[in-house]
């Protein structure tokens, strides 16, 4: 049995804001729930590798709480979701990879 105990933010686009010279940035709203960590296997990384992907961490939340969001925040660090697996109707895994320039 895994403890559902990692706090997660989905991180969801709410509208936009605007930069000092003009661009449109996307705000962003937090979805907090509760997940847990899996560890990657030496297979999902090979795999990963051999398609070009880059995988950091491995989560899983429940299918319900999850709407096609494509980043996720875990303590200060935001991940982008590379891929998602449903693993039954009550989990589904997201692959995630580190996201550099937002925090």
């Amino acid at each position: 049995m895994n403890n559902w105990d990692l706090e997660i933010s989905l991180l969801q686009e709410d509208g936009y804001d605007t930069n000092k010279i003009g661009d449109k940035v996307p705000k962003y709203k937090e979805i907090e729930l509760l997940g847990y960590e899996k560890p990657i296997s030496r297979g999902e990384l090979l795999l990963a590798g051999q398609s070009n992907i880059e995988i950091s961490k491995i989560i899983v939340i429940h299918p319900f709480e999850y709407s096609n969001e494509q980043l996720v925040k875990i303590g200060d660090i935001t991940y982008q979701i590379v891929n998602t697996y449903k693993i039954s109707n009550e989990e589904i895994e997201l692959k995630l990879k580190s996201k550099k320039g937002l925090s």
